[in-house]
């Protein structure tokens, strides 16, 4: 949510569902069209690797990389220490010129 594509000034939602056995937390926003794929492709590593290994991963990787402004760790963290279950939908919501949204959900047993 934070790195929404601020350039179509389409509103965050943001959402909070509780229930005696969870929590979820759903979140709307635009994302530049170029940082689908990346973003995308990150996601696919989620879901493909071991949590614990992608963590170390991630945190050497960012150790060896001082000049790098994004630590990838958000969702990971999640996943990882929280064992949060993560769900993405795309949708792109106009044609010309294209604007999409990306909502994420995010399920926390209480």
């Amino acid at each position: 949510m934070k790195f929404s594509d601020e350039t179509w000034q389409r509103p965050i939602s943001i959402q909070l569902h509780l229930s005696q056995e969870r929590i979820v937390f759903v979140t709307t926003n635009t994302i530049s069209p170029q940082a689908v794929d990346k973003f995308q492709g990150y996601i696919q590593d989620l879901i493909d690797s071991d949590p614990a290994d992608l963590y170390i991963r991630q945190l050497e990787k960012n150790a060896a990389d001082e000049t790098s402004t994004a630590s990838m760790l958000g969702y990971l963290t999640m996943i990882h220490d929280y064992m949060a279950k993560i769900g993405w939908k795309f949708e792109t919501v106009q044609n010309d010129p294209e604007v999409i949204t990306v909502t994420t959900m995010v399920q926390l047993k209480v």
